[in-house]
């Protein structure tokens, strides 16, 4: 399956006025680490809706268990891979680290999302096409 890592140093306006991490910054963080995996497994969100005619990836589901906190100054870790690749929608799963110390595991759900109309938003799930879910398995 398809794996990535991309670090971060926490910045002083990512934090509280305890100097942790707020937590809203992790979600940011966790987005941005996906992006960058599907990337670099060619996979960007902007050329698959310019190629395959949808609206995006769009957020599902997201799920965060913060077992530490991260401070200011820190570099974090974020490990992120495909874990479940359904019909429309797969899912990608995080960990983040600051040298030995588990910060957070996480996991969220992309759909594949088609343009329809007929619905309020616009939007509905449509099957992950065979090209793209190869890449996601990591060939």
């Amino acid at each position: 399956m398809l794996t990535g890592k991309m670090s971060v140093q926490v910045e002083w306006g990512d934090c509280d006025p305890a100097r942790f991490v707020f937590y809203p910054r992790y979600f940011a963080w966790v987005d941005a680490a996906s992006h960058h995996m599907l990337n670099n497994g060619s996979l960007r969100q902007d050329d698959l809706c310019e190629r395959y005619n949808i609206r995006g990836l769009v957020l599902g589901k997201v799920e965060m268990d913060f077992k530490a906190p991260a401070h200011f100054g820190e570099i974090i870790e974020i490990s992120s891979r495909i874990s479940r690749i359904g019909g429309a929608s797969f899912n990608i799963s995080h960990e983040i680290h600051c040298g030995d110390t588990h910060i957070l595991s996480g996991e969220e759900t992309r759909v594949w999302a088609a343009e329809n109309p007929s619905k309020p938003a616009g939007i509905a799930a449509a099957p992950i096409p065979e090209e793209v879910r190869a890449k996601l398995e990591g060939h």
